[in-house]
């Protein structure tokens, strides 16, 4: 019997990558016509068998599209979540192809495009997007899409999430465990279904001990897209404030320094989203941590599956995460 021959033999005489190789006797796109011949022409001179292609990969090409305004953000937390998806499907033997989608093109303003000149077996959504645009996605005829970092209960999709109610409710709890009575929330619940759950965990948490809901102190210009953050502190400072991302918690502790305020001494401070180890006074927050290990484990599963054919029940996936105990809380 002769020696069995490999894809990589077949991308060594091409001057090809294996991936290349694997997508053209796929019958799949992503190469020019003259790569495509001399990969065909090589796998025949070399007897090699098509059927067993699947047997010796399972290379996919997953596109993961990220909006605009969460790409702006330094340091971004999508991104960083992106990398541990790339990270994920890489050791799965899968490629990813990143789309940056912007505003005009998620609003629909412009052709709907996704992407240009590149196949993808499935696609991954990261962070909320318009309901019009993945609607769009959702298109006849087109490849699967699970969402990441966000819901819809109106749309027939795969949603992957962490617990923000459960995750704001626990990180409240703390404050009053902490003696903690007169609580903020730093955060607009209008500018996305995340932070609208964080705030109602929020007030859950008031709510059973009996405490009054206060209306929250909106962290970004209304109407802008992206995340700017901009907001004015009251007069009278709270206890504490619950911020509903870490980029927020951040601005809160340099605008306290400007009024010459401390954290944890003068007013505590609690966040959500940890993604920074420590602030330019050292201060490391207390915050709810999302598993995004987890999160992008299952989301990279979860898109397999439907590439697959797995046909069942779409729904919402919630990952739980843990609180972290930083130095931004002081007894009461």
């Amino acid at each position: 019997m002769g020696k069995r021959v490999t894809l990589q033999m077949i991308a060594d005489q091409a001057g090809v990558s294996v991936v290349t190789v694997s997508n053209v006797l796929s019958g799949r796109k992503g190469a020019g016509e003259e790569v495509r011949s001399r990969v065909n022409a090589i796998a025949r001179e070399l007897g090699y068998q098509k059927e067993k292609i699947k047997e010796e990969t399972q290379t996919y090409r997953i596109g993961v599209m990220i909006a605009e305004r969460y790409v702006q953000e330094y340091p971004s937390y999508y991104m960083n979540l992106y990398r541990q998806v790339a990270q994920e499907a890489s050791a799965k033997g899968c490629l990813t192809i990143l789309d940056v989608v912007s505003e005009e093109r998620e609003r629909l303003a412009e052709a709907f495009r996704a992407f240009d000149n590149e196949e993808a077996d499935g696609i991954l959504v990261i962070g909320e997007m318009s309901p019009d645009f993945l609607k769009r996605l959702l298109d006849p005829g087109r490849v699967p899409v699970v969402c990441l970092d966000f819901y819809d209960v109106g749309l027939d999709m795969d949603f992957i999430i962490t617990n923000s109610f459960r995750g704001m409710a626990a990180v409240t709890e703390y404050l009053i465990q902490n003696g903690h009575k007169d609580i903020l929330f730093l955060g607009d619940p209008a500018a996305s279904g995340g932070i609208m759950d964080r705030y109602m965990g929020f007030c859950k948490s008031l709510r059973v001990h009996g405490l009054p809901e206060t209306a929250p102190i909106l962290d970004r210009e209304r109407g802008h897209y992206g995340a700017k953050i901009q907001f004015e502190l009251p007069g009278k400072l709270p206890d504490a404030f619950v911020c509903n991302c870490e980029r927020t918690a951040i601005v809160l502790a340099q605008k306290l320094r400007e009024m010459g305020a401390r954290i944890p001494e003068d007013v505590s401070a609690a966040a959500f989203d940890r993604f920074q180890e420590k602030d330019e006074g050292g201060l490391e927050f207390v915050t709810f941590e999302s598993d995004e290990s987890a999160m992008s484990q299952i989301s990279i599963s979860t898109l397999l599956r439907r590439i697959k054919g797995d046909h069942r029940q779409r729904g919402i996936r919630t990952v739980e995460g843990a609180v972290v105990y930083g130095n931004t809380v002081s007894r009461r």
